[in-house]
């Protein structure tokens, strides 16, 4: 019997949870799990990351005094031409043109001297990857904006999502560098070419049990593949800083979150009608994503708020 593609989406998303549990999780304990053949099993894998309904496992280091990054936000005079720059730089590990409250965006792995008026800067915090949960947009919206309308600061309490270990270092040496840029975007490499140049099976097992030390790791989900959704930046300055990342955690594609000096940023895709439809915002209100941000400065939830839509990024396997 053929497969409908309501039931591939449904295989998409199981594969998508065992992967987030267990990263490296084999092939053959997801066809047991999913009960279907191997072939179909590896036609489903091929499908799921091929058309990025899921992406990842990717890790990136933590922000310990001997393996942080440094984060740039600026207004370039000519970010097309500083996108093609930037490029050539291997201290750079990601750039990003963008639209909004500043117009480039820079991961570098150490400071750097950059050309444009900053808007921020400086080391970035830990990683924390939501796990997208399995509802609606329409659901998501109405989770969120209850929870804005029921939320008492009184009741907060901090849960430390995020985490920073400037003052701290970590073991970390030359091969530990070469084993992170191998598995960097897919932690589900295996091990035979790294061999090959020379890594040994006992420093590949020991990269990955101190993993969770060292690294954080993400498996992302977009039910309707990456692409199909815009991808925004938000900026908010507020104390209350787990209730906004559970908050954009109820979205139904993963959200991303890290901190800048004081500033929490939240890097979401969304479907567009939810940010920019004007008939949806008149008709819905309460669909539409810029509401309920006003409302939570409104509420005095966040102290301040910056968006940004990505246009153009580069990441290195650095």
């Amino acid at each position: 019997m053929r497969t409908t593609r309501e039931q591939r989406k449904r295989q998409y998303r199981v594969i998508y949870e065992l992967v987030f549990e267990t990263p490296r999780i084999y092939n053959k304990d997801m066809q047991k799990l999913l009960e279907l053949n191997d072939r179909t099993v590896a036609r489903r894998l091929r499908e799921a990351f091929g058309k990025q309904h899921i992406v990842g496992p990717d890790i990136r280091k933590r922000s310990h005094s001997n393996t942080k990054e440094y984060t740039y936000f600026l207004n370039c005079k000519n970010p097309e031409l500083a996108y093609l720059e930037y490029q050539k730089n291997e201290k750079i590990t990601y750039h990003a043109q963008i639209r909004g409250f500043s117009n480039f965006w820079i991961i570098a792995k150490e400071k750097i001297d950059v050309e444009g008026d900053i808007i921020l800067e400086g080391p970035r915090s830990d990683y924390y990857t939501s796990y997208a949960p399995d509802h609606s947009w329409e659901k998501a919206l109405e989770i969120m904006r209850n929870k804005i309308k029921n939320f008492r600061p009184r009741d907060y309490t901090p849960k430390k999502y995020i985490q920073t270990h400037f003052n701290e270092s970590v073991e970390w040496d030359e091969e530990d560098e070469l084993v992170y840029r191998y598995f960097k975007y897919n932690l589900r490499k295996p091990f035979a070419p790294m061999m090959r140049k020379g890594i040994s099976e006992s420093k590949l097992n020991k990269f990955l049990e101190k993993l969770p030390e060292t690294c954080t790791i993400a498996t992302s989900y977009y039910p309707d593949t990456l692409l199909a959704y815009d991808h925004y930046l938000y900026m908010f300055e507020t104390d209350y800083e787990d209730f906004i990342i559970d908050l954009f955690s109820e979205l139904p594609t993963s959200s991303s979150f890290f901190k800048v000096d004081d500033k929490l940023f939240a890097r979401t895709y969304v479907h567009r009608r939810y940010i920019k439809d004007r008939k949806l915002q008149m008709a819905v209100k309460k669909w539409y994503i810029p509401l309920l941000v006003i409302e939570l400065l409104e509420r005095g939830i966040i102290k301040s708020k910056g968006s940004a839509l990505l246009e153009y990024h580069w990441k290195k396997d650095l």
